[in-house]
């Protein structure tokens, strides 16, 4: 077997896990408003059993009000909750893996103007902007707060869950009480780390003494707080050994807290370095003997199995990676890993999660819509002709032949992708590149009639004579309409292809993320760069993990920001613009590029609905926005004719 490692089972405290294959707890925002389970969440999470994970970790379920992180998360605060997760417990278990609740408070990071935290230790969110001011604990709330995670943990085991994990990493409360940074306390929680270890180790005795030693507990362990003067690796290892003889059963380990999740690369983006947790991991390892499991950004499943054959730990506990791929290890164990939605790290989930949608993902249209009744065999078969090989053209083209229709693509260029092309060459974005190459494959596996260097025209269109036309054919550059000599401008494409090298100075017209992408994209290579934005602000259209990377990038390059300013003129050597004072700016330019926006490139739409009786417009070719809503787009009108 390829993946030997991976479907080694392993014992869990008298649970024989059937594989090393785990889902680590990830935020969905698919529970209430209220925090009731719902049948969304259910059948979500009955999906990824079913698809062959051997033991699934809840999202963390807040043990109290004011321990909320987001308004649509999960809640185990009482017996009220007891119907719904008794539901989900019972779908996971049914679907064949085990199931476990993690138990959270966020402290600091809680909903509300006055959270609680070890310490009144202020913080700016990286991503926000929003200053947080927290409220010290007194020891009547400590105490509170261990019965609270102590009565989630009832009510979990009487909902059927086979195990509880308690929430210690992520920035979230126990990881506040542990770290020197956030917990100046000088009582007996605070000062050195026995005292700061005190109350996680406090709320496993309690569990302990209300469940007994035949209920797992496992624990999420900061293993790295990854700051020069914040919860280090060695105290890690020491308070891990504490756990142990705690009685825990298993720790998943993690790494940093949001303030430390965007510093270089960060720990979770797109650009983010791949293997999570996994080399403190395999130091937390070596000074315990309970199994551990390694977390973080691990997307692809030949590096899951790398992780486990190199020892560092015993089992991989991956979110996004099964949230993208339901059946990650059944696809693995049958060796077609080119099958594989993987995970790109673009953000969308955690960002509409954050934003109260519900988590969608960009790269698997179903995700969320597990409890739709949806027929896969169309009733009426037809000949559907799709124009533009992008990713909605793409996904649409899947979905309609999966259902049974006759589908024939037509890209009027060489090769298959459109924007998606273009999207792997900016700085950080490769990843992009797994995503077209799954289409690819996926196209060729499929019975979609591809032709190549063909345009949609009314030649083609009698060529092939359809029943339905989607017309999927992007975008185009808007045009700048200022006064600028003949050859001046150039777009986005010739940096990123590398058709131009940039001069000294260069100039971006437009700081939406295409144009701050070109921006750092120039700066990378040692030349000045300046953005020209109408707007007050920097990348508004992106997800707000990767964009706080990217503006710490622009900032770090030095790249100047001309923001609330009018484009006036461009000359042979120099950009005019107003600025936010109204004074009248020159910038030298060696080098300006347009990317001021994009209009949808449909020029066929109008005449194409007076010679086919059915015509729909998706993705960018209906309005211009990015690769998640082509995706959906594609996927739905797969669905809908």
């Amino acid at each position: 077997m390829k993946f030997e490692h991976l479907f080694e089972p392993i014992d869990l405290n008298g649970f024989l896990l059937k594989n090393r294959i785990t889902m680590s707890a990830m935020p969905t925002g698919f529970s209430s408003t209220k925090g009731y389970v719902t049948d969304k969440m259910v059948s979500y999470y009955a999906r990824r059993a079913k698809g062959g994970a051997s033991l699934i970790v809840v999202e963390g379920a807040a043990v109290e009000d004011r321990g909320r992180i987001y308004s649509s998360q999960l809640m185990a605060s009482d017996d009220t909750y007891l119907s719904g997760l008794n539901e989900l417990a019972e779908g996971i278990k049914k679907s064949g893996a085990f199931a476990v609740l993690q138990l959270q408070h966020g402290g600091r990071f809680a909903m509300g103007s006055n959270p609680v935290s070890a310490s009144d230790v202020s913080f700016t969110c990286p991503c926000t902007r929003r200053n947080i001011v927290s409220t010290p604990m007194t020891e009547d709330d400590i105490n509170a707060t261990i019965t609270s995670f102590t009565n989630a943990a009832v009510l979990a085991k009487k909902a059927g869950f086979d195990m509880v994990e308690v929430s210690g990493g992520n920035g979230h409360l126990l990881s506040q009480f542990l770290s020197p940074r956030t917990n100046k306390r000088n009582d007996k929680y605070g000062g050195g780390l026995e005292g700061r270890m005190k109350l996680p180790l406090d709320i496993i005795e309690s569990i302990k003494g209300a469940l007994g030693d035949g209920f797992p507990i496992g624990y999420q362990l900061m293993a790295d707080e990854l700051l020069d003067d914040g919860f280090s690796l060695d105290e890690a290892k020491a308070f891990a050994g504490k756990l142990e003889d705690s009685g825990v059963a298993y720790l998943s380990v993690t790494c940093g807290t949001p303030e430390s999740f965007f510093n270089g690369d960060g720990l979770f983006a797109m650009r983010s370095p791949e293997g999570g947790a996994s080399q403190q991991c395999k130091d937390i390892k070596g000074v315990v003997s309970i199994p551990v499991f390694a977390t973080g950004k691990m997307t692809g499943v030949q590096l899951l199995e790398d992780i486990l054959a190199s020892g560092n730990a015993d089992a991989v506990a991956v979110d996004r990676a099964l949230f993208s791929d339901p059946d990650l290890s059944v696809k693995a164990r049958s060796e077609k890993t080119g099958d594989i939605i993987e995970c790109v790290s673009c953000a969308n989930c955690n960002d509409r999660v954050m934003k109260g949608l519900g988590a969608d993902c960009t790269v698997n249209p179903r995700v969320g819509r597990e409890s739709e009744s949806v027929s896969t065999e169309a009733t009426v078969k037809r000949k559907i002709l799709i124009a533009g090989s992008g990713p909605g053209g793409i996904m649409a083209a899947l979905t309609a032949s999966e259902r049974g229709h006759d589908v024939t693509l037509l890209e009027k260029g060489p090769k298959l992708g459109g924007h998606l092309k273009a999207a792997p060459k900016a700085p950080g974005k490769t990843p992009w590149i797994k995503m077209l190459e799954y289409l690819s494959n996926q196209l060729k596996e499929s019975r979609v009639d591809v032709k190549m260097e063909t345009a949609i025209d009314e030649e083609s269109l009698k060529n092939n004579s359809p029943d339905v036309l989607i017309i999927a054919t992007g975008i185009k550059l808007k045009k700048i309409t200022v006064p600028f000599p003949e050859g001046r401008i150039d777009g986005p494409g010739a940096v990123l292809f590398g058709k131009k090298e940039p001069g000294e100075n260069n100039v971006v017209i437009g700081a939406g993320f295409i144009g701050s992408e070109i921006a750092e994209c120039i700066a990378e290579k040692g030349k000045n760069a300046t953005l020209v934005e109408k707007l007050p602000t920097v990348a508004r259209d992106m997800d707000l993990i990767n964009r706080t990377i990217l503006l710490n990038k622009l900032e770090g390059y030095g790249v100047q920001l001309c923001l609330n300013s009018k484009l006036l003129e461009i000359t042979e050597d120099k950009v005019i613009i107003e600025d936010d004072t109204g004074k009248q700016v020159a910038l030298k330019a060696d080098l300006v590029i347009n990317a001021s926006g994009f209009n949808p490139a449909n020029d066929f739409y109008n005449k194409a609905r007076g010679l086919v009786n059915e015509v729909h417009l998706i993705g960018d070719a209906k309005v211009p926005r990015n690769i998640h809503d082509a995706m959906h787009e594609g996927y739905q009108i797969g669905l809908d004719i």
